[in-house]
């Protein structure tokens, strides 16, 4: 968790510099949508508005499904707390929007990092750790829930950098802490007793 902190310190550090500052908007401007493509604006709005109920809601009914705790549910929830207090502590603002959203597309948090673009990379390298044979679905779905957050007006391309950033690690930490204390309880020896009934 150390970890987590220190880059999103060193991130904030880094934003602070005038060059990569306005290197950071010009790509982020450049990815913007500019509304001349509607299925593209569509899509990328809807994909901006379903990733957490798609990561959310498979997270969840695998949880349900299991007796045990499960990575993706625990890394999916466990990232919210650092994304909520890097939020507050460098209250960035949103980019200035010159995208005009199709479908309701809200924007009441700050910016730094992205909550979207954290959850996501979280619940994908969990599910990849898992099943590492997922990877190259989980890395498209990973970068393309990143851009449609940048497409749609909300977040810096640096925010969704940091959410990634922040989501691998949350989940490789979540991941590693469940995978080992199972493999303790698994290898611990149980004390069993036989009484014969005759």
């Amino acid at each position: 968790m150390k970890c987590i902190f220190v880059f999103l310190i060193s991130f904030s550090f880094t934003l602070s510099e005038s060059y990569l500052t306005k290197a950071d908007v010009f790509l982020t401007s450049t990815l913007e949508g500019n509304n001349n493509n509607p299925f593209m604006d569509v899509a990328m709005e809807g994909l901006a508005l379903a990733t957490p109920f798609i990561e959310f809601g498979t997270a969840g009914l695998n949880q349900i499904a299991n007796d045990k705790l499960i990575p993706s549910f625990a890394a999916s929830l466990g990232v919210q707390f650092p994304i909520a207090l890097g939020k507050y502590i460098f209250k960035r603002e949103r980019p200035q929007r010159h995208y005009k959203p199709r479908m309701w597309n809200s924007r009441f948090t700050p910016s730094f990092p992205s909550g979207h673009a954290a959850t996501t990379a979280a619940w994908a390298t969990a599910v990849t750790l898992q099943n590492p044979e997922l990877l190259p679905f989980m890395v498209s779905y990973t970068f393309l829930s990143g851009y449609s957050q940048v497409y749609v007006g909300n977040h810096y391309v640096s925010d969704i950098v940091a959410g990634w950033v922040l989501g691998w690690a949350t989940a490789k930490l979540f991941y590693n802490t469940i995978e080992s204390s199972q493999n303790k309880s698994m290898n611990t020896s149980l004390f069993k007793i036989s009484i014969p009934l005759k």
